[in-house]
């Protein structure tokens, strides 16, 4: 088993070559770095075979780290995996003792093809990149590492037959689609959440108002409270006051004659003024809004009208009714104003 560090300072590049070298019955991730001093520490705790080197990360480069790897651990070999390929990041890797420099759109059965050759002794260099070496560089120290170079062999034969993997290459940029769109996400929530904060002053300022007219409808509510409440008392203690002198129900209250319209009011007085009228007990007069209504019974219908006559005379009334008053011839006497 080929136990593998891989140092990178991008998380998603790390996380996919886990999952591109996972099928790898061979090889064992046993860690990851994102950056060099961090790579230097692991490689103390585990003692990894082979270390996945990226170039370019932020405080110690890759060039720098391999140089301390190579250095204080012999049995750990660097295999570079960068997007760079110039003469000069070759050259240097190479002298700071790298064993293999490759580039990160390598297929990941290739990249494990280089880890396994690595791990045997072989130097591996990607397609491409060696013949640009040669042509470029001219260091003595670089070409008598290259005279241990061996090309990488897609030939190779496995053990076992294996399926065909995701290129590393077009996971790294599934995970680069993936993190933009989630920063656009994290970008629109951001700009909803400034909205919101803005909006914030205006909403409690409409709640502090809300509250204040709040306050002023239960303070006007309070004040009205005793008015009403001493409108409906007088109300009850005139009602009860009249039912004492035994004036008829239906002339009391809303609907009778001392209620707050006062027509009913009015046509009883017209009654009692008339000689002919004012001595009848048994025709009670109501109201209902603009209505007279002639209650009771009486023993001559042309008395009646004359009633009807009287009360449309009265401002304010604009209808009487007389269907609830019935004719008794034998009530002639009272007509008459006799005592009964």
């Amino acid at each position: 088993m080929i136990r593998i560090l891989i140092v990178d300072d991008q998380k998603m590049v790390r996380e996919a070559l886990k999952i591109s070298l996972e099928p790898e019955k061979d090889l064992q991730i046993v860690g990851t770095a994102s950056n060099g001093f961090a790579a230097i520490d692991q490689v103390k705790a585990l003692q990894p075979d082979v270390v996945l080197m990226n170039m370019e990360m932020p405080g110690l480069d890759g060039a720098s780290t391999t140089k301390e790897i190579t250095n204080k651990f012999i049995n750990t070999k660097v295999l570079i995996l960068t997007s760079y390929d110039t003469d000069d990041y070759i050259t240097k890797s190479l002298a700071m003792g790298a064993k293999g420099y490759l580039l990160k759109d390598t297929d990941a059965e290739d990249i494990a093809i280089a880890i396994r050759n690595i791990y045997k002794g072989y130097t591996q260099i990607g397609p491409g990149l060696l013949e640009k070496l040669l042509v470029h560089t001219d260091s003595g120290v670089i070409l008598s590492k290259l005279k241990q170079i061996t090309p990488l062999k897609p030939d190779l034969k496995l053990p076992e037959a294996r399926p065909t993997y995701v290129k590393t290459h077009q996971i790294i940029a599934n995970l680069q689609s993936t993190c933009r769109k989630n920063q656009a996400e994290i970008d629109r929530l951001n700009n909803s959440l400034n909205n919101n904060i803005q909006e914030l002053p205006k909403i409690k300022k409409n709640l502090i108002n809300q509250t204040k007219y709040m306050w002023l409808i239960w303070m006007f509510w309070l004040l009205t409270m005793p008015i009403i409440g001493l409108t409906l008392f007088n109300l009850h203690t005139k009602t009860h006051s009249l039912q004492k002198n035994d004036i008829p129900t239906e002339r009391i209250g809303i609907d009778g004659e001392f209620s707050l319209h006062g027509i009913a009011q009015r046509v009883t007085r017209a009654f009692e003024e008339d000689p002919l009228i004012k001595g009848i007990s048994t025709v009670h007069v109501a109201q209902e809004h603009d209505a007279i209504i002639l209650k009771g019974k009486i023993a001559d219908t042309a008395i009646l009208r004359r009633m009807e006559n009287i009360a449309k005379t009265i401002k304010g009334v604009n209808k009487v009714h007389t269907s609830q008053v019935k004719v008794h011839p034998q009530l002639e006497s009272d007509i008459l104003g006799s005592e009964r």
